[in-house]
């Protein structure tokens, strides 16, 4: 007789073998080897939100040499988010 174990997954309870459990942990492994990169992305995340905030308001601005400014500031935004990621 197989061992069985008992899971929760999103509230529901679920009773599994031995061999269905392997498989699962192989599965939530595998899952976070994916998305482990992702991190990096995340920690990025506010300076990504901010070069689109500059962004969007260089494409309304009318006066040229703000419109220069805005996109300075993303470019310099751009090469600081960048050498972030090369230190790891």
């Amino acid at each position: 007789m197989k061992k069985t174990f008992t899971i929760n997954l999103g509230g529901i309870v679920f009773h599994i073998d031995e061999d269905a459990y392997e498989l699962l942990d192989k599965y939530f492994v595998s899952l976070l080897q994916r998305v482990s990169g992702l991190n990096k992305l995340f920690m990025e995340q506010p300076q990504i939100i901010t070069l689109m905030s500059i962004l969007e308001s260089a494409r309304y601005e009318s006066d040229f040499a703000k419109y220069r400014k805005c996109i300075l500031d993303a470019c310099a935004l751009v090469e600081e988010i960048e050498e972030g990621c090369a230190d790891v």
